[in-house]
Formats: C-alpha cells, sequence, structure tokens
C-alpha cells in the first residue's frame, strides 16, 4: 500500500545527488574496491583537468581582484543561501 510507495520515492531521492554531503549515502553500498576505484578515478580524472583545464583559460593568467572576489563569493553565497533555506524548511533538500 502506502508504505511501498514511501520507499520508492526515498530511493527516488537518495539517486539524485544534492551536495557532498550526500555523497556518503550514495557510495554506501559499494565494497572497497568499487569504492577505491571511483575514488582513484574521481582524483585522476579531476586534478587532470585541474592541471590542463587551466591553459585553456586566460584568467587564472590576468591580474584581476574582482574575478578572484567572485570566484570565493559565488560559491560561499550559495552554499550560505542554501543553509538560510534549509533553516526554514527542514524538508528542503536544495538545489546545488
Amino acid at each position: 500500500g502506502e508504505g511501498g510507495g514511501d520507499v520508492a520515492s526515498r530511493e527516488e531521492e537518495s539517486e539524485s545527488l544534492i551536495g557532498f554531503e550526500d555523497l556518503g549515502e550514495a557510495l554506501a553500498n559499494d565494497n572497497d574496491y568499487t569504492f577505491l576505484l571511483k575514488l582513484f578515478a574521481g582524483c585522476a580524472v579531476a586534478s587532470y583537468g585541474i592541471k590542463y583545464g587551466e591553459l585553456l583559460f586566460d584568467f587564472p593568467f590576468d591580474a584581476n581582484v574582482f574575478l578572484a572576489l567572485a570566484f570565493v563569493a559565488v560559491p560561499s553565497g550559495l552554499n550560505a543561501f542554501k543553509w538560510y533555506k534549509r533553516s526554514l524548511d527542514p524538508t528542503f533538500e536544495g538545489w546545488f
């Protein structure tokens, strides 16, 4: 009956990652070897992207204080807004 629908809706919620805090739930069913493989692959892809991705853009080589502040302020502001919305509504899961 109704209990089955609740379980299905919880499974659908857990499949969509909302933030880094949900990674533990997403990786809980992995065994140690699968987790280590995913960890290694993720680190390898991220490090390659960071090392060579900066060459695709000119802004890392320009001295622009406003761009630097935007790189810090925008993610911090989005995170603060997410936690503000969560504090108002405990069922709010976030957009990012």
